[in-house]
């Protein structure tokens, strides 16, 4: 399982950056599969940094911008046995799937609600995902977002097919209650 601090290694795979660069590097490019807030990003770099498998350059009391981060041969290391031991498995955890799950004992509006919302945000993640440089990523880094892409295209699709479904049953569902 892949965990923040592979993720850093990751990024700075690429190319040495200051703490606000990696950020941004993970929530942009990589924010079809992970995200980062600064509130888990300094510990992550302070343990990388504690293990040797980042350096670190400029005032190590400074903010993020004057930090500047590069991947050491040990992490180089450690990404590549964390890759060759990552499994095919997928973890999920969806504040979605958990409201829907519950939402019958909030009333088939609050279901109706939550499918629209969620719609919405897959098409905005779709959107993002077309916006990025596909031209200048690597094969692999292609193959995650048309992944991507496909997961939040057959979600959309799902959506809006047994979305009006659930949400049909639930209303006759109500009614026959009443």
């Amino acid at each position: 399982m892949f965990e923040i601090s592979d993720i850093i290694l990751g990024a700075l795979s690429k190319s040495p950056a200051n703490g606000y660069q990696v950020r941004r590097r993970i929530n942009s490019d990589f924010a079809h599969f992970q995200s980062v807030s600064t509130g888990s990003l300094y510990p992550a770099l302070s343990k990388l940094k504690a293990r040797s498998a980042i350096t670190e350059t400029g005032s190590a009391n400074g903010s993020l911008d004057s930090r500047t981060f590069a991947i050491t041969d040990l992490g180089r290391t450690m990404l590549r046995q964390k890759v060759q031991e990552a499994g095919a498995g997928e973890r999920l955890r969806s504040d979605f799937l958990a409201a829907v799950y519950f939402s019958e004992s909030a009333g088939p509006e609050e279901t109706v609600r939550l499918i629209e919302e969620r719609a919405g945000a897959l098409n905005q993640e779709i959107r993002a995902l077309l916006a990025l440089p596909l031209q200048s990523m690597t094969n692999t880094e292609r193959f995650t977002v048309r992944y991507a892409l496909a997961v939040r295209r057959a979600g959309l699709e799902f959506l809006r097919h047994e979305g009006r479904a659930i949400a049909t049953a639930i209303d006759i569902e109500s009614r026959n209650n009443r």
